[in-house]
């Protein structure tokens, strides 16, 4: 036996009408909110909706009080400092031999200081075995300089996304610049003894056996830590463009590098 249910007639569009059965208990809400698929899809959402969710007021901004790029990131840094996984940035190369985009997640470990002072060059670091060191250092593809990458960072707690291009360097024990040689002995004591021991791990991307003998904690037989091996590189952005923006007002700008290593900031439709 067919149930019987009142039927309920939804215009579409201007040429289409749907009929579709409720049940009474369906008709005591608000049809409003019952049927609104638009509320409730999220395939739906937008820029702007992505904003509004935002669990930190948008910063106000106007022509007049354009801030460069590096001056607002420093400050989506520090209020999304205590969020887990804040410091994930997604690094963006191009395969030399198939020219398809590849893209990973890597943690940012701070601004690279030169003479006691913070500079725009942005440090991660990586093993020489991965993917990412051959397709940088594979040269020039089609005229098309390899070292040139992408990063994005999104900040959830403020919905402002960073779009950095720039080069991308890596300094491994061969370095001659006696700076960076500290800045990556340092970097290298600066992690946990559960990061140190993944680079005396067998070649990445091979297919999976048995780990040969690793250092506890990248130490020795002390408990000191051990100098960073061959494979362990300091990497390092130098950042020549940021295209920044922020849903919460939907303000974007963008800033570019000049001759004389100082940014240019521009204020752009979304």
């Amino acid at each position: 036996m067919l149930a019987r249910f009142p039927l309920v007639c939804l215009y579409l569009s201007s040429s289409t009408t749907a009929f579709i059965p409720l049940s009474t208990s369906i008709l005591s809400h608000n049809l409003s909110t019952t049927v609104n698929m638009s509320s409730t899809n999220e395939s739906s959402v937008g820029l702007t909706d992505i904003g509004a969710q935002s669990s930190f007021p948008p910063p106000t901004a106007s022509i007049d009080e354009i801030t460069t790029w590096r001056e607002k990131i420093s400050a989506s840094i520090a209020r999304s400092r205590k969020v887990r996984g804040g410091n994930f940035v997604q690094i963006a190369t191009v395969d030399p031999e198939t020219l398809e985009p590849r893209c990973r997640t890597v943690v940012f470990r701070g601004f690279l200081k030169q003479d006691g002072k913070e500079t725009d060059i942005m440090k991660m670091i990586t093993d020489q075995r991965s993917n990412k060191y051959s397709e940088v250092t594979a040269g020039s593809v089609e005229g098309k300089d390899q070292a040139t990458c992408e990063m994005v960072w999104w900040f959830g707690k403020t919905s402002e996304q960073y779009r950095i291009r720039g080069n991308l360097k890596f300094f491994g024990n061969d370095e001659t610049d006696a700076k960076l040689l500290i800045a990556r002995k340092d970097q290298w004591g600066n992690m946990s003894d559960s990061a140190r021991e993944q680079f005396y791990w067998k070649n990445p991307g091979l297919p999976f056996d048995s780990q040969a003998e690793v250092p506890e904690g990248g130490r020795d037989e002390e408990g000191k830590v051990l100098s960073p091996p061959d494979n362990f590189l300091l990497m390092l952005l130098y950042p020549t463009k940021c295209d920044y923006l922020r849903l919460g007002d939907n303000f974007r700008q963008i800033d570019n590098v000049t001759k004389d290593q100082s940014w240019n900031a521009q204020q752009v439709t979304p």
